[in-house]
């Protein structure tokens, strides 16, 4: 009986160790992957489209003091659709990952400006995936108050030529489902547009 349990109990060790060490190969995976924004689709904040918007004029004064009391306030949210390239090497092109939460920053200029949580679960695979994505839109403060210089900014940078945009750099920090329970990465990775 006791040499059943011994052994028993030696089966469940090696189950759970080689659960741990797929865990761990899948995070390495998808750590170690490359990943490029290729298109945004749709972004909406607090309910405006900003795709349709090209110039200031095209903003209605409710559109404009919706934003700015939300802006002043610090309670902006968006939703978007993105188009995401994650590549994982040759070999892994059959693994995928559930993303149970998404901390992110927008940095301009080495500079962050924006951050958010998106909450809701996505699945991410090789190759191009489209997500929809909901998430509070919080800027950078400065004396307690969201920075009207950020906002400024990125107001401006969206109206530049491409070549005079200065450095812009999305990143993430993902929280993984793995068979062992949510894993958050240690730091942040790097989404170049």
């Amino acid at each position: 009986m006791i040499k059943k349990l011994g052994n028993g109990v030696l089966l469940l060790a090696l189950l759970v160790f080689s659960f741990a060490c797929k865990t761990k190969e899948d995070i390495d995976v998808f750590k170690e992957a490359e990943y490029s924004l290729k298109s945004i689709d749709k972004v909406e904040i607090n309910g405006v489209d900003l795709l349709k918007k090209k110039s200031p004029q095209d903003f209605s004064f409710s559109d404009a003091a919706l934003l700015f009391s939300a802006f002043s306030e610090n309670k902006l949210s968006a939703t978007s659709t993105l188009n995401l390239q994650v590549d994982l090497g040759e070999g892994n092109e059959d693994r995928t990952m559930t993303v149970s939460q998404l901390k992110w920053q927008l940095l301009l200029a080495d500079q962050q400006t924006l951050s958010g949580v998106v909450a809701e679960p996505v699945e991410l695979k090789d190759g191009l995936n489209t997500i929809t994505v909901s998430s509070p839109l919080k800027f950078a403060e400065e004396n307690g108050k969201p920075d009207l210089n950020k906002l400024l900014r990125l107001a401006t940078l969206l109206q530049q030529d491409e070549a005079k945009r200065p450095k812009v750099t999305l990143q993430i920090k993902p929280t993984i489902l793995t068979s062992v329970g949510p894993f958050e990465l240690p730091s942040y990775i790097n989404i170049k547009e």
